[in-house]
């Protein structure tokens, strides 16, 4: 019955992670449908600002609730949910009103998302941290209905800026804030205490010991991960991050599951610790396991995917993640197989050793990817990362091995100073031969690939006109890019060219030329492909073909204006010849008769005529009468004289701009040059090495996880009594209300 319990809260524990993970994608997708990329950018920082607040709070105030308080008697849990919201709370004031101040000094679009951020940061914190509260309670359940509120109040608040029609980045915050406002009465009324933030120094008083480890570990991880990354970009360039990130999108849910399965695994880690070691050795063992078989399933799954749906997913940059997939697999393997040493430290309530392995292990991450991506680009550091944190497996099992079974003295006999090379003496061979092995067939796969040329064709990208400024120009540029894999342009050139579809959504990409040769907005267009004479064929192809399709539309619009002014200025046309037909001589006579009447004007000014004043003046009055009888038919004709005349010139407008579009495209295709006159072999050599290393990877992988998981599923050797006698200890140190000393336990006995 206690395994069910633990495995129906373990799965209320996945949804709890799912919803709350759902809840801000949503709010993320909104957000990016509805404003410009600038804006959105501005909120990418916000949301960043959130992420970092978010795991501070966790480290100083949630993370030791699950630690200290799982498992207690219900009074308790409510003074540490009061003190751990309370912290949660404060924490929101100081770095919202930090963040306000900052982003106000700034100003623009950044202020319009972070402004609104700082002010709904305590109840943005507050609300995570009640997920903890429920967790820590062993009520999952009470965390999704939380959840749930929350989501409810986001579909209310974000439909009613979207139904007010407030598309600022701005009221979206706020209504995140709002709506996270709302949860956290719910949760206080869910729990029945309510947060106490002047109880923060008593809380850092009773949990100095975790905090700064637990800081540094947060720091740690949220660094390593960010300095990796900035590595990997500047040794393999932006390709090789973007084939990271397009990989790490479809890995998206069981990054979910991970984060969910550790949150979950504490306080059950921390209720088997409180029973025995024993109890915590197995949960920890089983949840590695678990974790690891969930993993590697997922990662079947992935690896099978279509390319139509990963196309789906990720867009056009499938075709570079798909090189990446294999790696991350691994990555995400390891990562899984970490859970359990990771929260087997935190039940025993010790974070000095956890954030100095986190802090071994950040210059190791950040040279193996580097190493990797130097050798083998993007695939090669993702690979780098999962060796490194196979390295990281075995740390984290030493070091929770060695504070739950303190080793013999040192002055022990050599026998038992060699008890650990003679229990995996039998198996020790047959793993060092895994890597080999695996690293042989990896060759072995690469050595009878069939050989592929690749070829490089690059062309000018004309911005829409003379005056666009450079960022329109770029805009260009990206489309261009995404175009080339588009099923239009794919299509059309399989059809040219007679490649299948799949090899050409396969090996087509386009790049951007070196910074030492970068010249305007020139897109070198790339396939890599098993036919050298088509190979080059297909470049040149997809290059014409994809500015077709970027400045066709163009073209189209400009041709459909130059005939929707052409039919205008005919239709005027016809209505002043129409007029004219009618009228007779009206027009012309009434032109006649103004030159008439100047003339006359200036005559009767200053006589040069025999005519007298008298005939002069008559011939005016005469001719002035004559003017304004014909007028009232005159005006009219004048009117469509006028508006044929501003047709003609909307239709040479329009005709020009029709001419330029035009130049454009062809001053485009006229760009189209190859860079080599043949289609070059790839050599097999990087792609042996790629492929061997990968399979020794996958190797070691292996390997390292048998031997790990075999040395914590080892039955207890010396010390267990002792082990024994300090739960006791725990155990009755508990019941006298004492909820930090079976924690501090270890500590004594290291």
């Amino acid at each position: 019955m206690a395994g069910a319990g633990n495995a129906i809260k373990s799965l209320a524990g996945f949804a709890d992670q799912a919803v709350a993970s759902a809840t801000n994608v949503a709010l993320t997708i909104v957000v990016a449908r509805q404003v410009d990329p600038w804006t959105l950018g501005a909120f990418a920082v916000a949301y960043t600002l959130y992420l970092v607040a978010v795991g501070l709070s966790r480290a100083v105030a949630s993370e030791p609730l699950l630690v200290r308080y799982s498992h207690l008697p219900p009074q308790a849990h409510r003074d540490g949910a009061r003190g751990s919201t309370g912290m949660a709370v404060l924490i929101g004031l100081a770095g919202g009103l930090g963040m306000a101040a900052v982003a106000l000094a700034v100003g623009g679009a950044i202020a319009e998302a972070v402004v609104p951020l700082g002010l709904a940061l305590p109840a943005l914190l507050l609300k995570d941290a009640w997920r903890f509260v429920f967790l820590a309670a062993g009520r999952p359940g009470q965390a999704i209905v939380n959840d749930l509120v929350w989501a409810g109040a986001q579909v209310l608040c974000v439909g009613g800026v979207l139904v007010a029609g407030l598309g600022q980045v701005g009221w979206f915050v706020a209504a995140w804030g709002v709506s996270a406002l709302v949860a956290c009465v719910a949760g206080a009324v869910q729990a029945g205490v309510a947060p106490a933030p002047w109880r923060a120094g008593r809380w850092l008083r009773e949990h100095r010991d975790l905090l700064p480890g637990y800081t540094v570990d947060f720091v740690a991880r949220a660094g390593g991960r960010n300095l990796t990354l900035l590595a990997v970009g500047w040794v393999g360039g932006l390709p090789a991050l973007a084939a990271i990130r397009a990989a790490e999108v479809l890995f998206g849910g069981l990054n979910v599951v991970l984060q969910a399965g550790y949150l979950v695994a504490i306080p059950q880690a921390v209720g088997a610790y409180r029973r025995s070691a024993a109890a915590l050795r197995t949960a920890v063992a089983v949840q590695s396991g678990l974790l690891v078989v969930l993993s590697l399933g997922y990662s079947a799954v992935i690896l099978l995917v279509p390319d139509g749906w990963g196309r789906a997913l990720v867009g056009q940059s499938w075709s570079i993640a798909e090189e990446v997939l294999l790696a991350q697999a691994l990555l995400y393997t390891g990562i899984a197989a970490i859970t359990g040493p990771v929260v087997g430290l935190r039940a025993l309530g010790d974070a000095r050793r956890s954030a100095g392995v986190r802090l071994l292990l950040v210059p190791l991450y950040v040279a193996s990817s580097v190493a990797g991506a130097y050798l083998a680009g993007a695939a090669g550091a993702v690979l780098g990362l999962g060796l490194a944190h196979l390295v990281g497996l075995v740390l984290w099992i030493v070091q929770f091995r060695s504070l739950l079974n303190p080793p013999p003295s040192l002055q022990g006999t050599p026998m038992e100073l060699n008890e650990y090379g003679r229990r995996h003496r039998r198996i020790l061979a047959p793993l060092i031969l895994v890597p080999v092995v695996a690293a042989a067939g990896g060759l072995s796969w690469a050595m009878i690939q069939p050989t592929e040329y690749r070829h490089i064709t690059e062309l000018q990208i004309p911005a829409p006109s003379d005056t666009a400024s450079a960022a329109t120009a770029e805009q260009s540029v990206a489309t261009f890019r995404s175009l080339i894999n588009s099923p239009s342009v794919v299509n059309a050139v399989s059809r040219d060219t007679g490649v299948d579809v799949a090899e050409l959504r396969a090996g087509l990409s386009t790049e951007r030329p070196s910074e030492d040769k970068e010249r305007g907005n020139v897109v070198q267009v790339v396939f890599t492909g098993k036919d050298q004479a088509v190979v080059p064929k297909v470049t040149s192809v997809a290059a014409a073909t994809a500015a077709n399709e970027l400045l066709g539309p163009n073209i189209e619009r400009a041709k459909a204006n130059v005939d929707g002014a052409q039919a205008a200025a005919d239709e005027r046309a016809k209505a002043v010849s129409d007029a004219m037909a009618s009228d007779g001589l009206v027009p012309d006579r009434y032109r006649v008769l103004i030159g008439e009447i100047t003339r006359l004007k200036t005559e009767l000014i200053a006589p040069n005529g025999n005519r007298r004043r008298g005939v002069i003046a008559r011939a005016l009055r005469e001719r002035e009468a004559e003017q304004k009888a014909i007028a009232a038919e005159v005006v009219p004709f004048m009117m469509l004289q006028n508006r044929a005349d501003q047709a003609n010139r909307s239709l040479i407008d329009t005709t020009a701009k029709l001419r330029e579009t035009e130049a454009r495209l062809a001053q485009a295709r006229a760009s189209i040059v190859p860079l080599t006159t043949e289609a070059e072999a790839i050599p097999k050599g990087p792609v042996m090495l790629r492929a061997g290393a990968m399979g020794a990877g996958v190797g070691a992988l292996l390997a390292i996880v048998v031997v790990g998981l075999r040395e914590m599923l080892s039955p207890r050797r010396r010390g267990d009594h002792r082990d024994d006698r300090d739960d006791q200890d725990g155990r009755d140190a508990l019941d006298a209300g004492d909820t930090t000393a079976a924690h501090r336990l270890p500590s004594r006995v290291v």
